[in-house]
């Protein structure tokens, strides 16, 4: 739930950037949850739609009075109107009327909707909240050349591994995801014997991971 006292104000709109002060970061916050860089926020304007935005960096001002003001500065995701997120970040209404913390329900808009159902694999979580399930365009996902970077012990073959389960059904026991790999083919090296046992399956698929 959402503190009452919310102190913030849109100082700034920029097609590719929101600019906020705030009075007192304390009671910005959600119960329980921080703020931090990475954290979606929600801006209403004059037509009753949101501006979803990222927070990108936080900042403070100190005025000659000595008062201090946390400013941050957001990236726009895209508008939820009549219930529907869509992609866009220079038509907010200006100015702005309130600024709050994303609600769960909203930021589960953002990514549930920005692909269509029959096209969607998912294999991911948002990282901030494991409630929050990503998806992605499998057409698309397959059809194109794809890195996985990071470094060492980040968990670059677990997700490779992730993923390939997720491809033949492993996980769930069947591939609910066939109609989104449009015939996609798959060859893995594995020089180091990293994935063998991550694919034991029954007899009713076959798969041969030796190079």
């Amino acid at each position: 739930m959402i503190q009452e006292k919310l102190n913030a104000e849109v100082i700034s709109v920029y097609p590719n950037k929101v600019k906020i002060s705030i009075d007192k970061l304390e009671d910005f916050k959600i119960a329980d949850e921080s703020l931090k860089v990475g954290s979606y926020l929600r801006i209403a304007d004059n037509e009753d739609a949101i501006l979803i935005a990222i927070i990108e960096n936080f900042s403070i001002e100190v005025n000659d009075d000595g008062v201090r003001k946390h400013i941050i500065e957001a990236n726009p995701l895209g508008i939820i109107k009549d219930n529907r997120f869509v992609r866009c970040g220079d038509s907010i209404a200006i100015p702005p009327k309130k600024v709050e913390p994303a609600k769960e329900d909203e930021i589960k808009k953002v990514y549930e909707q920005s692909v269509e159902d029959e096209d969607k694999f998912t294999f991911s979580s948002l990282s901030s909240n494991q409630n929050i399930k990503i998806s992605v365009d499998g057409n698309k996902f397959f059809s194109k050349h794809i890195a996985i970077v990071g470094s060492t012990g980040s968990g670059k073959s677990c997700t490779v591994a992730k993923i390939l389960q997720d491809i033949v059904g492993i996980n769930k026991r069947k591939n609910i995801y066939k109609k989104t790999q449009k015939n996609s083919h798959i060859i893995i090296f594995d020089i180091h014997s990293e994935y063998k046992s991550a694919f034991t399956i029954d007899n009713t698929e076959k798969f041969n991971l030796n190079v």
